[in-house]
């Protein structure tokens, strides 16, 4: 079914059924209603483990994610929004939580239901109306579509609620300090090597484990280790000296400009290993990224982060930062693969000289876990209810 024919059904069940939302149904989607993951994975399966009122339901389109969710979780749980019955089984939802998008697209969705922006990260690049990118008709379609919609639009702290508030085209009163349920997960043990076999099976011995997630781009793809002096080799021979596991994590387009590092120490961790990699950041020993806000959750774990922004200049005129770049990332920026290797030593040897600056940066931008500690997903479901 097309998106606008969905549309017109949506827009039609919607006039027959007026006020006929249940507000102990619950419906959770993500990335084009394809993906199980971001924060909306997370409340849903806090919601489904501990709150035994609410039938909850979690969109997915891609018939065999969703097969595997089913199988997984239960067949009741998933379901799509490319059926006449399941466009209005999320019509009849009395809440809708989302964190890209919405599960069912029209106007006046918001008047019989709550629909909780709780978004996916924290938006360091300029996102939605204040991305420079966006063409006017875009515009207006985001503001009818998304903009009235939303009953309110989730965040970490006092500094982003102007600008969630700008991106959104939402009051300033509609912004929510609630924080991000997924990180929640942090606060959970990770069986690190159990995880890694599962996914990988046999490794070589390994002490340490880095993680490196660049940013996509959309002007070309990410240059991985950006180093005039760079040689495969003399990588290597580092991470086999020190016994380091290197994981690498481009955007799914660019899977591509990954293949010509991997090795028996540098795999590859892509959304077919790992589709949300949050659950598992406890797993990491230190985290390699550039503009990805993917450090921010990763700053609550205390551990080293270090910065290769080598295209800072082009990205930041393409796309725009809402913050200043170099008051945000308290970690090293390495020019040359030996400053890299000495950064990367420096982390997995635990002298750590960026602690204190990354412990400002963590209660600027993570301000709500410091009373809320592993308790996100229950801070965000005492609001909630207190709206239904």
């Amino acid at each position: 079914m097309g998106k606008l024919k969905c549309m017109l059904i949506t827009q039609i069940l919607k006039h027959l059924e007026c006020g006929k939302a249940d507000p102990y149904i619950w419906v959770f989607s993500s990335a084009d209603n394809r993906h199980y993951n971001y924060n909306s994975r997370y409340l849903f399966e806090y919601v489904r483990e501990n709150l035994p009122e609410i039938t909850p339901y979690f969109v997915i389109n891609d018939p065999e994610l969703r097969a595997k969710l089913s199988g997984e979780y239960g067949e009741r749980y998933f379901i799509d929004t490319e059926s006449v019955q399941g466009i209005r089984r999320v019509l009849g939802a009395g809440v809708w939580f989302t964190s890209a998008g919405l599960p069912v697209y029209g106007t006046g969705l918001k008047k019989d239901r709550l629909i909780i922006n709780l978004w996916h990260g924290v938006p360091l690049k300029k996102i939605a109306l204040l991305d420079p990118n966006m063409k006017w008709w875009t515009r207006l379609y985001f503001r009818k579509i998304f903009t009235e919609n939303y009953s309110c639009v989730v965040t970490t702290c006092k500094a982003l609620v102007p600008l969630m508030a700008k991106s959104f085209g939402v009051p300033e009163r509609m912004v929510k300090i609630w924080g991000q349920p997924r990180n929640d997960g942090l606060f959970r043990k990770v069986d690190r090597d159990a995880w890694l076999k599962e996914v990988y099976g046999e490794l070589p011995e390994y002490k340490k484990v880095v993680l490196y997630a660049p940013t996509f781009r959309d002007y070309g793809n990410v240059h991985l280790f950006p180093f005039e002096d760079f040689k495969k080799e003399r990588l290597e021979e580092f991470l086999e000296k020190e016994k380091i596991l290197l994981l690498l994590r481009t955007h799914i387009a660019e899977r591509e400009s990954a293949s010509f590092y991997l090795s028996s120490r540098v795999r590859y961790l892509g959304n077919e290993e790992a589709e949300d990699v949050t659950g598992y950041l406890t797993a990491f020993d230190c985290l390699i990224t550039d503009y990805s806000s993917i450090y921010v959750d990763y700053l609550i774990t205390d551990r080293p982060v270090i910065f290769l922004p080598y295209d800072k200049a082009l990205y930041l005129d393409e796309r725009g930062m809402n913050f200043n770049y170099d008051e945000v990332t308290p970690g090293p920026m390495p020019d040359t693969l030996a400053e890299f290797l000495k950064c990367l030593e420096q982390c997995i040897k635990e002298a750590d000289p960026w602690r204190e600056e990354r412990h400002r940066v963590n209660g600027l931008l993570n301000e709500v876990m410091e009373p809320c500690s592993g308790k996100i997903c229950e801070r965000v479901l005492k609001e909630i209810k207190r709206k239904c």
